[in-house]
């Protein structure tokens, strides 16, 4: 009894150890806490980018789009299999040039458009790192009225630091798109160094010629209402850039309508930046709501040219400077009956020849 009593004595002491593993447990439990704290930017950043090919034509296919309802049906499609912020910037983009305000609300209550906006919001905050798409991400965003102006300042902030540490080296394009999502936005103290006229506006006046129609629509609406950028010297190189030819590309029918207010509203008289303006609206005249034409036609009242006499009097000659020299174009008006016919719309028609049937099988029917 004693030597049993006294192998289980040597035994305990060999057994006491086993238990020491224990009080390592708690240790290792804010070991697997702490990588948990960056679960959400992990997240977005694991989606996996998509191949260029696939890319390249979602690409095209939203660029061929002829509405705004063919535009979403892409999204709806490749929303779940085929994301990529490259190509939803874009959609959400075009869903929002194509539409009318009417449109635009009920667009943005659809479920695919909210879906790609939640996901464009992630995107813009702490996901991607591209500033372009993150502007172009950010324009779709209100435009649609899925993001509030003060919603997005974290995000214009993060990209005038990048375009600041790039010298201001990127695409006008994207200096103008900070210059309209930070207009409302000018007046607080964080962005308001940024906005001065030495700053951010002094950079796009300096670019001014490669200004295209659709960044000349956005300058005039960040300079619009009570917190609009009054910058005398950017409308002036706005108007000089509006007298360009085939400066209009790019414009939708309601911007046209919201240029021709904004002049209104900045007391423009340059009929060399009107005329142009006023006769494109008249070209697309039948792209324009009831609502929108009253008010071009209002604006344009307002400064003293009526819509109807944006074109040049009969008779009237201008002289264009261009490579082959000076090219002279006259203006004339069309008189009574001497409008181009339609071919078959003749006063005295010709009767065709009776037709002579030769198989006498086929007469027989």
């Amino acid at each position: 009894m004693l030597g049993i009593s006294s192998y289980d004595s040597d035994e305990e002491p060999a057994k006491s150890p086993a238990p020491a593993p224990a009080p390592v447990k708690p240790a290792a439990k804010p070991q697997r806490i702490e990588p948990a704290a960056p679960a959400p930017t992990a997240k977005v950043a694991a989606i996996p980018k998509l191949a260029a090919q696939k890319l390249k034509e979602l690409t095209i296919e939203i660029g061929r789009a002829k509405s705004a309802t063919a535009v979403v049906n892409v999204i709806r499609t490749n929303l779940d299999t085929c994301w990529d912020v490259r190509w939803g910037a874009e959609a959400l983009y075009q869903v929002a040039k194509r539409s009318t305000a009417r449109t635009r609300q009920e667009w943005s209550e659809d479920r695919a458009i909210k879906r790609i906006g939640e996901v464009l919001v992630a995107e813009a905050e702490i996901g991607c790192s591209n500033v372009e798409l993150i502007l172009l991400a950010l324009e779709a965003l209100r435009r649609m009225s899925v993001q509030e102006p003060a919603a997005q300042k974290p995000s214009i902030e993060r990209c005038i630091k990048m375009l600041v540490d790039n010298c201001f080296r990127n695409p006008v394009k994207s200096l103008v798109r900070v210059y309209w999502l930070g207009a409302p936005l000018s007046k607080d103290g964080s962005l308001k160094e940024h906005f001065q006229s030495w700053g951010l506006p002094s950079q796009i006046r300096q670019r001014s010629d490669e200004l295209d129609g659709p960044d000349l629509a956005l300058l005039l609406a960040g300079m619009r209402g009570d917190e609009g950028l009054k910058d005398a010297a950017m409308v002036a190189k706005v108007v000089l850039r509006l007298k360009s030819k085939d400066i209009h590309k790019g414009l939708s029918a309601t911007d046209l309508v919201e240029m021709a207010e904004a002049f209104q509203e900045m007391a423009v008289t340059d009929e060399g930046a009107l005329r142009p303006l006023g006769q494109e609206a008249l070209r697309r005249r039948g792209e324009l709501t009831p609502d929108e034409s009253h008010r071009i036609h209002t604006a344009y009242q307002a400064m003293k040219l009526p819509l109807p006499k944006v074109w040049d009097a009969a008779g009237s000659r201008k002289d264009e400077r261009t490579k082959r020299g000076i090219v002279t174009t006259q203006a004339f008006a069309l008189q009574d009956g001497h409008e181009k016919k339609r071919r078959g719309n003749n006063d005295i028609e010709r009767t065709s020849p009776p037709r002579v049937v030769r198989d006498m099988k086929m007469c027989s029917y």
